[in-house]
């Protein structure tokens, strides 16, 4: 019957299947989340990714390819070499659903921000000037970075500071370690 609907091309059928899936996987990886915009139209939220480019891409190229395969290697017809390829393509489609699964939920660290700056302790390591920037080194989240800081005396490189304001992402206002606040 499949045979009689694709005209006698049925391996041809396959491949081109194959092909596009093989395209629709390939895009899907270069791309990334633009590709997955174009798919936005699409989206059935299942909750985890069944339909997402590398899940139907993988799908696809494993059905056609498969099925083009089992129909080359064998004298089968098309509908076990669809069959065939079913299995396959689902195979290989619940394997890129499971690893696109473990991607997505796998656990990150918190994205530093500059919240949460305030009273943190630094260390100068440019002389803060009555009138400008000097630099410090501050722990924040684990993570030792440089800021540029402001004070409202002249700090020497070395002192000892704590963080009062946060200026903007790459700024602070400190004051000496020792200073004792209201």
């Amino acid at each position: 019957m499949l045979d009689f609907i694709l005209g006698g091309q049925s391996m041809t059928a396959f491949l081109v299947i194959g092909a596009v899936g093989l395209a629709l996987l390939l895009l899907s990886l270069v791309l990334g989340e633009v590709f997955e915009g174009l798919l936005g139209g699409f989206e059935l939220d299942t909750g985890g990714g069944v339909f997402s480019g590398p899940v139907l891409g993988a799908f696809l190229a494993s059905f056609g390819f498969g099925a083009a395969l089992i129909m080359y290697g064998t004298d089968v017809g098309v509908g076990l070499g669809a069959l065939g390829g079913l299995a396959s393509g689902l195979a290989v489609g619940g394997l890129a659903l499971l690893m696109m699964r473990t991607l997505v939920n796998m656990p990150t660290d918190e994205t530093v921000t500059t919240q949460g700056l305030e009273g943190s302790p630094g260390i100068v390591i440019t002389t803060i000037p009555d009138e400008g920037y000097g630099e410090v080194t501050l722990r924040h989240h684990g993570e030792q970075r440089k800021y540029n800081a402001r004070a409202t005396e002249r700090i020497a490189a070395g002192s000892q500071v704590r963080v009062v304001a946060v200026l903007s992402t790459s700024a602070v206002m400190v004051e000496p370690a020792t200073a004792t606040t209201d």
